[in-house]
């Protein structure tokens, strides 16, 4: 918590081509482990309840009422956790639904050139009236602008530049709360990662069970760049 820098972690994605094309899961991890630390750290709920006056329908679709919303007539109402939860993962070209929150927003992030077409095809393929679009600096005018045109204003909630996404890491990690919050942010990013490319930890742990990593390699392997 003392060190890390998102917009290092970002800037990687940018400059080394072997991690570029994954820059959008990047940004996905990253979305998601900032949301919902402060969901979790604010200890945000969400209620659900039926109405009195609706107790004989509820009692009509009882069944149905109980797997839908998890209510019933002895108990019309319900409390949980509120949570961000990411759809799974994806091609890195997908339009489609990043995140969603069970209280509501669906969550778009895109690390994308937008212009009117795409960016009408980005929310007009999420079935919600609450969008959040967590994108780049020098889009968010673009988004802003097209918003207006095109009357998304009230689907549209949010707009998140990436500035402001290492502003609020930053807050995280070093700022008044980071004794509950950093570690938890950490950990969530970490997690991310190793969900979204399970690959890395396994030839790290085939090279260790080798012993690959306790060899010395020969001078002429080494690149111009290691030579010390």
């Amino acid at each position: 918590t003392e060190t890390f820098l998102l917009a290092d972690l970002l800037q990687m994605f940018v400059t080394h081509p072997g991690i570029r094309r994954s820059i959008d899961k990047a940004y996905e991890i990253v979305t998601y482990s900032l949301f919902e630390t402060i969901v979790r750290g604010l200890e945000a709920e969400v209620r659900v309840s039926v109405p009195m006056k609706n107790l004989t329908l509820l009692e009509e679709f009882a069944d149905l009422a109980k797997a839908l919303l998890d209510v019933d007539p002895q108990n019309m109402e319900r409390t949980q956790n509120a949570h961000i939860f990411r759809v799974g993962v994806t091609n890195a070209a997908d339009r489609g639904l990043d995140m969603w929150a069970n209280f509501g927003p669906a969550i778009q992030v895109k690390h994308l050139t937008l212009n009117a077409s795409l960016a009408n095809e980005i929310v007009d393929q999420v079935e919600s009236d609450h969008v959040v679009i967590v994108c780049r600096d020098v889009e968010a005018t673009v988004i802003q602008t097209i918003v207006k045109q095109i009357g998304w204003g009230k689907r549209v909630r949010g707009i998140v530049k990436e500035t402001e996404l290492v502003a609020w890491y930053e807050k995280c990690l070093r700022g008044k709360f980071s004794y509950r919050l950093g570690e938890m942010l950490l950990r969530l990013l970490s997690e991310g990662f190793r969900a979204e490319f399970p690959q890395s930890a396994e030839v790290v742990a085939f090279c260790e069970e080798r012993g690959y990593t306790r060899l010395t390699p020969p001078p002429q392997w080494a690149a111009p760049s290691d030579n010390r």
